[in-house]
C-alpha cells in the first residue's frame, strides 16, 4: 500500500463515546484571511467580520510592563590600528551577544520588587584614515539595568521577561585616534503568566498557499547562434564597371 497526500486528514475516533461535533454556524462561503478590516469612511470604523465562535486558549498574559530607554557613550582608542587622524566615523550597528560565555540573564531579585536584565552587546562603525575607509567591532560590552515594578511580581505564578532592543545612533571622531559612539538601549520589562482565555474567533487559520519552489542558484543559459565570429568581407563587391575595365 503505498503513500499518498491525505496525510494531513484526521480519522475519526471509532469509539462508543465519540460524538461527532456540531457544525459550525454558517459565515457565509467567504474565506477570512488574516489582515487589517475594512474601513467605512462614512462611519469612520473597521467593519471586521462577526466571530464564529468563542474559544478557550492558553496564552501568556501581561500584567504589568514598564520600559527603559537610554543612551551610553562607547568610547574607542584607535592609537593601535588606525593611520594618522581619524577624519570620520560612521554607525553601522548594535547587536546583543548571546553565547556560554555571555549570557543573556532577566530575573527577580528575591525579597524585592525588583527586576534585574544583565546581557552583553558589540558595536561596529567605519571610520576614514589615511589609508582609507576601515571598519572596527568592538568586543563584548557589559550592561546591566535594575528597575522597581508593584508588588505582583512577588507571585509565584508570575515570571519576569526582558526584551532589549538596540541601535547605533551616531559615531564621531572624539580625538585625534579617538571614537565615540552613542548607543541606544530600549529594555521591556514585563510581568506574564500562562492563562486561559475566552476570546471570539473565526475558527482556524485558512490553509496556505504552497511555498515557492527553489529555483537552481545558476541562472539559464541562452547561447547566441552561431557561436563563430561573424563573416566579414575583405574587400568590397566588386561593379560591373570594374569588371568591364580589366577585360579591356
Amino acid at each position: 500500500m503505498g503513500c499518498n497526500d491525505s496525510y494531513g486528514y484526521y480519522r475519526n475516533s471509532t469509539g462508543t463515546n465519540y460524538k461527532p461535533p456540531p457544525p459550525p454556524p454558517p459565515n457565509g462561503d467567504k474565506v477570512i484571511y488574516p489582515g487589517p478590516c475594512p474601513y467605512d469612511k462614512a462611519k469612520k470604523e473597521y467593519k471586521c467580520p462577526p466571530p464564529k465562535e468563542v474559544v478557550c486558549i492558553k496564552v501568556e498574559k501581561v500584567y504589568e510592563e514598564c520600559k527603559k530607554v537610554q543612551v551610553n557613550e562607547e568610547v574607542v582608542d584607535l592609537s593601535g590600528v588606525a593611520v594618522g587622524d581619524v577624519q570620520q566615523a560612521f554607525c553601522r550597528e548594535a547587536e546583543l551577544v548571546i553565547d556560554e560565555l555571555h549570557p543573556f540573564r532577566c530575573e527577580k531579585l528575591p525579597g524585592t520588587n525588583r527586576a534585574r536584565v544583565s546581557f552583553y552587546f558589540r558595536f561596529r562603525f567605519d571610520y576614514l584614515d589615511q589609508e582609507g575607509v576601515k571598519t572596527f567591532t568592538s568586543e563584548p560590552v557589559f550592561h546591566q539595568k535594575i528597575v522597581i515594578m508593584s508588588d505582583r511580581i512577588q507571585d509565584n505564578r508570575i515570571f519576569v521577561q526582558c526584551q532589549v532592543f538596540l541601535e547605533c545612533i551616531d559615531c564621531f571622531p572624539s580625538d585625534a585616534q579617538q571614537v565615540t559612539c552613542c548607543i541606544g538601549k530600549l529594555i521591556l520589562f514585563k510581568l506574564v503568566a500562562l492563562v486561559q482565555l475566552l476570546v471570539p474567533s473565526y475558527g482556524f487559520c485558512p490553509e496556505p498557499d504552497p511555498c515557492e519552489q527553489v529555483e537552481a542558484e545558476c541562472p539559464e543559459f541562452f547561447p547566441e547562434w552561431p557561436p563563430f565570429p561573424p563573416q566579414y568581407d575583405l574587400m568590397p563587391p566588386s561593379t560591373d564597371d570594374d569588371i568591364s575595365d580589366v577585360e579591356e
